[in-house]
């Protein structure tokens, strides 16, 4: 039965889509059913949008007003509102002082697991030297007692080399991440530092003076002298 309709779809003639004629090849392609449906959605679309903007202008109330109509303007034949994004000195001095706490936060919260860190790991500082307290059942065996003895103790457990190398791989990233952890406490600092001083000399109200090394680049900041009171 397949083969029936191969063989009959094989003997239909193939409908060629008429061109445009030569006397019209100055317009283009020949324009289609497909092209035309496209081409009237878009027109009652835009004649549809047309209408009721047309309907709302003529609803408008003459005397309506809105603050926007002052703070916008024409730009290329668009409406753009001039928008004051300045944020007062109050706002200012409250999100430093969120932006200072926060970087507290983080600085302690970096603390903690650096003093974590250090606890897991040996041989950071100084070795840790153990106290071992050894209780003996009379005086003669105080007097036989010898330490070395006792320390040497049984013979101690050989691991693998491939558990050693694990091991040493292991504590070679708990110093990389330490030194990491340290790293980003003294960035936080830095941060939390120069925080801190943009508050100082917001609230001063002027009364610093700046002044700038030019071989250095340090920048130096000295305020007014003021008497205690």
């Amino acid at each position: 039965m397949s083969s029936f309709k191969n063989a009959a779809q094989a003997q239909r003639r193939t409908h060629r889509e008429r061109s445009q004629p030569a006397h019209r090849k100055k317009f283009g392609l020949l324009e289609k059913h497909k092209d035309y449906i496209v081409r009237a959605k878009d027109f009652n679309k835009k004649k549809t949008i047309i209408k009721q903007l047309k309907n709302i202008a003529d609803d408008k109330n003459p005397d309506e007003y809105y603050h926007g109509m002052i703070k916008s303007k024409l730009v290329n034949g668009k409406h753009k509102s001039a928008k004051d994004n300045s944020l007062s000195m109050e706002a200012l001095k409250l999100f430093k002082t969120q932006d200072a706490n926060y970087l507290n936060l983080k600085l302690q919260a970096e603390k903690r697991k650096v003093e974590k860190l250090k606890s897991v790991l040996h041989n950071i500082h100084q070795e840790k030297v153990n106290s071992h307290t050894i209780f003996v059942d009379s005086d003669s065996e105080v007097d036989s007692f010898s330490p070395e003895l006792y320390e040497k103790g049984p013979n101690p457990i050989r691991y693998p080399p491939e558990v050693h190398r694990k091991l040493n791989k292991l504590k070679k990233q708990q110093y990389s991440l330490l030194q990491l952890r340290q790293q980003r406490i003294e960035s936080l600092n830095e941060a939390a530092n120069k925080i801190n001083l943009q508050r100082v000399i917001a609230a001063s109200k002027g009364s610093v003076k700046k002044s700038v090394d030019e071989e250095t680049g340090s920048v130096t900041y000295k305020w007014k002298k003021q008497r205690a009171r």
